[in-house]
């Protein structure tokens, strides 16, 4: 069995697929037809979040704002990532529309929103790439004994 995309809350699986059709088992590719077929009426929530997501300065200070922050920092800390303050307001501006990061009288933090989706689309991504191309070169390896 490969690798697996899998949503958990709690011990209830929310979405689960192989990422190999191979190993999928019955329903799984009506099921994502299914999903597939809906996510039109989300696309523009979905592209509006890959949008924010798409600029390597909101990635770099939701990543601290994470990281360094323990996700509550002021307009200073994100100084130190973003060194300009057009930056930071780039963020708070961005992230308002779709409720990623939030302003409140502790400074800035990431919602659960923008918690999930960051993971999702940075290191669950990074994650599977690298996993990806590790299986491939272990597969080149094998390919040339």
């Amino acid at each position: 069995m490969g690798l697996r995309v899998s949503l958990h809350e709690g011990d209830k699986v929310l979405w689960d697929l192989p990422l190999e059709e191979k190993d999928w088992e019955d329903g799984q590719k009506e099921t994502l037809r299914r999903e597939l077929g809906d996510l039109d009426k989300d696309l523009d929530t979905l592209c509006g979040i890959c949008d924010f997501y798409s600029n390597k300065k909101r990635l770099q200070m939701v990543s601290h704002i994470l990281g360094e922050c323990g996700n509550e920092a002021s307009f200073t800390d994100l100084l130190r990532v973003a060194v300009n303050p057009k930056y930071v307001n780039d963020l708070v501006n961005k992230a308002s529309t779709n409720h990623l990061v939030v302003k409140d009288g502790h400074g800035y933090r990431v919602s659960p929103k923008g918690l999930g989706s960051f993971l999702l689309l940075s290191l669950a991504t990074r994650k599977l790439l690298q996993e990806l191309d590790s299986t491939n070169n272990r597969n080149k390896s094998f390919e040339e004994d």
